[in-house]
């Protein structure tokens, strides 16, 4: 059975251009482990695709090192959503709101079904070779993006407690009926080192 496994990348260092910031001494050890955990579920018949920021292309490295033949494909659909900016409410907040409407927006920033619309044909072409080629898909995104692909394409439940709970790294397998309709995904972080929770 091929998998489809979701992650969030490892940790980075805060300076430097957001698109260019590297895995910090703990992203590293982080990206070690996991790309540990995925090797003993996948071979060579597998595709990451990711975000094109550094820090998430960087996260399975490892992961593509021990399996030459697996192919790194970034994609501009990838990158976290841009939540903008409020002079009224937090980073927190705002994400917050954009949870319970997935209509809401700030000031330059973008709704979650704006965001989802975006992504959709990108993500049917990631998951056709799923589903149509019986490839394993692994996909590197972020923390809001995670949450956007399992409740609005997959159509399961993700809430902003889960969101909460998002770590760096993180890991989400889907499942999936006979007819390929996602039925469940299981969060499994286990023997993952320095996992790291945003306050």
């Amino acid at each position: 059975m091929n998998h489809f496994i979701i992650c969030r990348h490892c940790k980075s260092v805060l300076d430097g251009k957001d698109a260019e910031r590297e895995l910090d001494s703990d992203g590293v050890l982080q990206s070690n482990s996991l790309s540990k955990k995925i090797f003993n579920l996948v071979d060579e018949n597998t595709i990451i695709y990711s975000s094109p920021f550094k820090r998430a292309i960087d996260s399975l490295m490892p992961l593509k090192n021990d399996l030459e033949s697996i192919e790194i494909r970034e994609d501009d659909s990838l990158k976290e959503i841009n939540i903008g900016k409020s002079e009224n409410l937090s980073k927190h907040q705002i994400i917050e709101e954009m949870w319970k409407n997935k209509n809401f927006k700030v000031l330059n920033g973008e709704s979650q079904m704006e965001c989802f619309n975006k992504i959709k044909p990108s993500l049917d072409k990631i998951f056709s070779q799923y589903r149509d080629e019986k490839k394993n898909i692994i996909v590197v995104t972020h923390g809001n993006l995670i949450g956007i692909i399992i409740k609005f394409y997959f159509g399961l439940n993700f809430d902003f407690n889960m969101w909460k709970s998002i770590s760096m790294p993180d890991f989400y397998n889907v499942t999936f009926d006979a007819k390929h309709k996602a039925i469940n995904f299981k969060r499994d972080v286990e023997n993952i080192e320095n996992l790291f929770y945003v306050k």
